[in-house]
């Protein structure tokens, strides 16, 4: 919690110097620095991890799980921080559910591990998509997150440690292929295909997916707008329910680690960078450039709500300790998670009525 508002400080810091910047100067730098980059990242953290579950396997022990876990933590990072650009080969080629399908299907899983059937990479290639990815991996690694966070290393099972390396093999391959096709190749079928970057940062008459600087422009703003409404009425509002009695933590992202509070931060995070084109120690130009050419204090007004409803997020975790799936199951912790709602609604608003005209003035 204190780094995070760290953070956030020095976020806002950042984002205080008016940038003035053509749409091509915007959309190259948004391209390259942040999504090529967050996708970069992505492909070296899955890898890591994929490392440390091998690791893992080999030498099963406390010490070797905990460096798995934080593997996986580190991995979900630029996973949830590419969440306001989910356009793109991410979509085309299918890679978003064969990484992030949620919730996960426990029952098919547990049936799977009390088979006889030989867990390989390409058995679990073979299954659905809610038997593999993120959330399979967090559910082998951290237990089932119902009283705790973490579980024993005695509890892991050879035949668990299998579908770890297989799952965390495949995670690592599929973010590999999601960077290739941003770099090098956006389209399998067709070897002549640049990589999606150069699509994106190359707006023209000539062009299948944009042909003009406005069209990009756009779709950072829909793929912001996107994941402000998502994280608001579906990651928070769907499980949350109508009161606690109706909340249902089956419907919970990320709740075997108790990462989903930081989950949801780093959705918003990446609406922060795409706006500003900031991400890591790279700074911008983003959207909030085109903005401030229109509407000096509309530009700032939006990167502060930007930033408080991280904050807001963050507010949401238990005094008592637990994560999302335990807050909205007491009175404060629901309340907290309205007020948070409630700001990213107003947020996405904003985008919509005051930020996505801006393309046309």
């Amino acid at each position: 919690m204190k780094a995070l508002k760290l953070m956030v400080a020095a976020l806002a810091f950042a984002g205080v110097t008016a940038q003035a910047a053509s749409n091509k100067e915007i959309i190259n730098h948004v391209s390259y620095n942040v999504i090529l980059a967050t996708y970069n990242d992505l492909a070296a953290k899955t890898a890591e991890l994929s490392q440390a579950v091998d690791v893992l396997a080999a030498n099963v022990n406390q010490e070797n799980l905990d460096k798995a876990q934080a593997a996986w933590r580190a991995a979900r990072i630029p996973w949830e921080s590419s969440e306001s650009f989910l356009f793109g080969p991410v979509d085309s080629l299918g890679i978003d559910p064969l990484l992030d399908t949620w919730p996960l299907n426990k029952l098919d899983l547990d049936a799977v591990m009390n088979s006889n059937r030989a867990i390989t990479t390409d058995l679990v290639r073979g299954l659905g998509t809610n038997l593999q990815g993120f959330h399979t991996l967090e559910y082998l690694l951290f237990g089932d997150g119902k009283t705790s966070n973490t579980k024993p290393v005695s509890a892991l099972t050879a035949k668990q440690l299998q579908y770890l390396q297989a799952s965390a093999q495949l995670l690592a391959e599929h973010t590999a292929e999601l960077a290739h096709a941003w770099t090098t190749n956006y389209d399998p079928e067709n070897p002549k295909a640049p990589g999606y970057v150069k699509v994106i940062s190359t707006p023209g008459m000539n062009n299948e997916f944009y042909s003009s600087e406005r069209a990009v422009m756009e779709e950072f703003v829909q793929g912001m707008m996107g994941i402000v409404d998502e994280v608001a009425n579906g990651k928070m509002s769907d499980p949350m329910g109508a009161d606690i009695g109706s909340a249902n933590m089956a419907l919970v992202e990320s709740p075997f680690a108790w990462n989903s509070l930081n989950d949801f931060t780093h959705n918003i995070r990446s609406v922060y960078s795409i706006y500003t084109g900031h991400y890591k120690q790279t700074k911008g130009p983003g959207v909030k450039a085109l903005v401030e050419k229109v509407d000096v204090a509309l530009a700032a007004r939006v990167e502060s709500d930007i930033l408080n409803c991280m904050q807001l997020i963050q507010a949401i975790s238990p005094a008592n300790g637990g994560d999302f799936g335990q807050a909205i199951l007491t009175k404060d912790g629901r309340a907290r998670t309205q007020t948070a709602i409630e700001a990213l609604n107003a947020l996405h608003a904003l985008l919509e009525s005051e930020v996505l005209p801006t393309l046309d003035m």
